[in-house]
Order: C-alpha cells, then sequence, then structure tokens
C-alpha cells in the first residue's frame, strides 16, 4: 500500500486522496453496473459485461492508475457477488481488469484523451485483458474448479484462446460504442 500512497518506482506521480476516491467510486459504480448487468450469460465463468463502459471512462478521464484500480476494485466486489472465489478473482480477475484499463488511461487517459487514441487504447488494453483472462483460467483449471463448476476441467490452450476471443468480443462494441460520447459529455460538462 506504500508504493501505491507514495508513488511510483521511479518516484514520479504519487496517488492522491483524489484519485483514490475516484477509484473507489469507479469500481463502486463498476461492480453495481456489473450486476445489474448481468444478464447471466457466462463462457467458462467469464461473464458477459456491458459494464467494461465503466472503468474504461474512468481512465480516460483520470488516467490510467485511477482506471486500473477502478475496475480492480469493482471485478473483486462483483466477483465475490457471483462466484465467491476471493483466490480467482485477485489473480485472474483483478490482475486483468487492473492492467487492461491501465493500459487505456495510459495511452489515453486524461489530456491525452483523442478518439483516435482511445480507440487504439480500449482496443489494446481489451486484448490485453482478455490473454490474461483465457490464460489465468487455462493456468487455473489445471489444479481447480472453474467458476460455476464442481469438478477440475483442465482447458486447453485453445479454448483459452476462445475464452480470451469470445470474452473480448462480448465487451468490445460496448467500448467502442458507448464511452466516446460518454467522456465527450462528462468533459464539456465539466469545462
Amino acid at each position: 500500500m506504500r508504493f501505491l500512497l507514495c508513488g511510483s518506482v521511479t518516484g514520479q506521480g504519487k496517488l492522491r486522496i483524489k484519485e483514490l476516491t475516484l477509484a473507489a467510486i469507479g469500481g463502486a459504480l463498476y461492480a453495481v453496473v456489473g450486476y445489474v448487468s448481468y444478464l447471466g450469460l457466462t463462457f467458462y465463468g467469464v461473464r458477459f459485461w456491458p459494464a467494461v463502459v465503466v472503468p474504461a471512462t474512468f481512465a480516460c478521464l483520470y488516467g490510467g492508475l485511477v482506471g486500473g484500480l477502478s475496475a480492480a476494485i469493482g471485478i473483486f466486489i462483483s466477483d465475490m457477488i457471483t462466484h465467491g472465489n476471493a483466490l480467482l478473482s485477485l489473480t485472474v480477475g483483478v490482475t486483468s481488469n487492473f492492467i487492461g484499463f491501465y493500459i487505456v488511461g495510459w495511452l489515453a487517459g486524461a489530456e491525452k484523451y483523442s478518439l483516435k487514441r482511445y480507440l487504439i487504447a480500449v482496443t489494446l488494453g481489451l486484448i490485453v485483458g482478455h490473454l490474461i483472462i483465457g490464460l489465468g483460467l487455462l493456468a487455473w483449471s489445471q489444479a481447480f474448479p472453474l467458476p460455476f463448476k464442481e469438478e477440475v476441467t483442465p482447458l486447453s490452450l485453445d479454448a483459452a484462446l476462445l475464452i480470451s476471443f469470445v470474452t473480448f468480443a462480448w465487451e468490445i462494441p460496448f467500448a467502442l460504442l458507448l464511452v466516446p460520447p460518454i467522456v465527450s459529455v462528462i468533459r464539456k460538462s465539466v469545462r
């Protein structure tokens, strides 16, 4: 926690109370929107997830750290409500969400935001995040049951890559179509 509050390894950028507050608000909103928009659709335990718009918006408005932390907080809360496996959430869900949305904010957050930068950043961030999910579930399934399963059923690499592709395809339309107008409206309203 000292790392988060005192700054990065290079000593640049401290996580201020404002950023921590924004990440907590974003995380709570991500969990609520995820819960409300969950339609019961899963693919190998990975949920259909229109809520992706929440951390993508926070990443664009406030940068990578706020976007990544809001995604990590929100997915952990949501995972505890839906499948309750904290270890799986921390190793796969939290990790993939933090890294994916950190990338979005790092490449297109705050002052760097433009539509072109965002489209590239969100595509790259979601690809990386979903590869982490697929490969993380591949590793997990070798020793533990997947969400909503009772027995260990090891996945193949093909299945892991299919999970990455399908879950990416489920989220990218929401991220591409909804986030830019939301960010535009918010940016105009706070000027």
